[in-house]
């Protein structure tokens, strides 16, 4: 067997003994990051349209208090401590924010304390005898001014105020679209009574008004080539979700090419009832895409967003080790998204058959306990036929594409680390170090997949030795491979026929 050297001079005539080091064939290791994507405000340090690593710095600061990135950045960091998340701050598109009033009329006859939520969070204000609407609306604007402390941070309101003769009025801190949906309620804790005498009037349920929607086409194409495997923002327009498809393509330059091979998957929200949900469903099919479906949901979509990505991120973790790799094929169902309440009213929760709708469209759901927090029921993509048109299930959920790019990140580091500099050849019957064979190659695919079926993320490694493809191309310098991955399926569903006897006895056998 002929040995080979990377920096060995091949004829050296002074005696000695001499060693090559170089490295051995690594254990696979990388680094799966999540982006946010979401607006900034003018007080924050944060550059626009420059993605900035997260770290353990300071969201407030970096994005301006009250502002959707804060907020999203405190919330992921929440769900992923130690997670690398990163954000980008996209440009303002031209527009109006969106507004709201609360009015409030009247003379307190009792004490008693006023409470309102915006966007799920909590502001009350104590009344005395006696005060009037005026002094009210006052001290709930001071209220709604100082913001409420969540996840161990202190946090704005995503609005401004305003007061004048008893009426606040609301505006959201961002111009846009994305303040249509900053919600203004009462009761969500159902033992709020307001006190008497006062009448308290909100315009809306939701802030109005609010024109202009971020190009996101723009936002994408400033990250360049670097890498991002879990990608959210609050963005389900049209034009929004085409420009994410774009993005993430498998063809041409997108991310999912295979000359690319940069990988990721968006997650986003989109709010409406069931016909609203399954009318955006239907109508997209990218398997790169997650649409989250809320319905009155009380805080705003960057939170759900922001929640959902960093728990996919800490989950379908693309940099783990092969044999930590197993949570990549579990399924999301049952983790729960802290601090996110369910809707005021239980019909805006979506029932059994409201759920097996949605996931038959390409929209994702989450179920409330009995403690009313948030908890994943299924993330599936919107990805529903092939390029025939007929039904395909293949893609349905995330676990199968993340287990796509880890496979495909997986073989290739194997190929590159064992292969870097080698010579091709059809045999090798010298064994020569640096010469390699189609047939080392198939063996080198067929010992990677047994690893990640003893990883937890491939199932029959024995169909997998007999199917795969490796051999010469007509390009003498390359060598093609068929690779036949069976990923591992979820449980998702346990069904049981219980049959009831009187009593149990050999006769069970002629009714199975």
């Amino acid at each position: 067997m002929a040995v080979a050297y990377n920096n060995m001079p091949g004829d050296i005539r002074v005696p000695g003994a001499y060693f090559e080091i170089n490295a051995g064939i690594p254990p696979y290791s990388g680094t799966s990051r999540t982006l946010l994507l979401g607006r900034k405000l003018a007080g924050g340090s944060a550059q626009l349209g420059i993605p900035i690593n997260l770290g353990a710095g300071d969201p407030n600061s970096l994005f301006g208090p009250g502002s959707m990135l804060a907020e999203m950045a405190i919330i992921a960091r929440w769900h992923n401590p130690n997670g690398e998340i990163w954000a980008l701050p996209v440009t303002d598109p031209s527009g109006t924010a969106a507004t709201d009033t609360i009015a409030i009329t009247g003379t307190a006859t009792a004490a008693g304390t006023l409470v309102r939520y915006i966007a799920g969070e909590r502001y009350s204000v104590g009344v005395a005898v006696g005060d009037t609407a005026a002094t009210v609306a006052a001290a709930l604007k001071a209220a709604i001014d100082k913001g409420y402390t969540k996840y161990n941070r202190a946090q704005l309101a995503p609005v401004t105020t305003s007061v004048a003769t008893g009426t606040i009025t609301l505006t959201a801190r961002h111009v846009g679209t994305e303040g249509n949906s900053i919600r203004v309620e009462a009761g969500l804790d159902g033992n709020e009574v307001d006190p008497a005498g006062l009448t308290v009037t909100i315009a809306s349920a939701t802030l109005t008004g609010g024109t202009g929607d971020v190009d996101l086409a723009t936002a994408l194409a400033a990250l360049g080539d670097q890498p991002f495997d879990h990608i959210g923002g609050p963005y389900s327009s049209t034009a929004q979700l085409n420009a994410v498809r774009q993005f993430l393509s498998d063809s041409g330059s997108g991310r999912w090419s295979p000359t690319v091979g940069l990988y990721g998957h968006f997650f986003t929200t989109n709010s409406g009832n069931l016909s609203a949900q399954t009318s955006l469903g239907s109508g997209r099919n990218d398997p790169h895409v997650s649409i989250l479906g809320l319905n009155n949901y009380p805080q705003a979509p960057w939170a759900w967003v922001a929640a959902l990505t960093a728990v996919v991120g800490f989950s379908k973790n693309l940099g783990r080790s092969v044999t930590e790799a197993v949570e990549i094929a579990r399924p999301l169902q049952t983790l729960v998204l802290q601090g996110l309440r369910g809707p005021k009213s239980v019909s805006d929760q979506w029932k059994m058959a409201d759920r097996d709708s949605l996931y038959r469209n390409g929209i994702s759901a989450v179920v409330f306990r009995a403690d009313g927090q948030a908890a994943l029921d299924r993330v599936v993509t919107t990805y529903q036929t092939n390029a025939w048109g007929q039904a395909d299930t293949t893609f349905l959920d995330v676990e199968p594409v993340y287990i796509a790019a880890y496979a495909a990140r997986y073989f290739k580091q194997r190929i590159l680390a064992t292969y870097p500099r080698s010579v091709l050849k059809d045999e090798n019957p010298r064994s020569v170090q640096g010469v390699t064979t189609p047939a080392q190659i198939r063996a080198t695919l067929i010992h990677a997949y047994r690893e990640m079926f003893d990883g937890g993320l491939a199932e029959k490694p024995e169909l997998f030795a007999e199917y795969v493809i490796v051999e010469r191309s007509a390009d003498p310098n390359r060598v093609n491979a068929y690779i036949p991955f069976d990923v591992a399926n979820q449980l998702r569903v346990f069904a049981a026929n219980v049959t009831i006897f009187p009593e149990l006895n050999d006769q069970i056998a002629a009714l199975q």
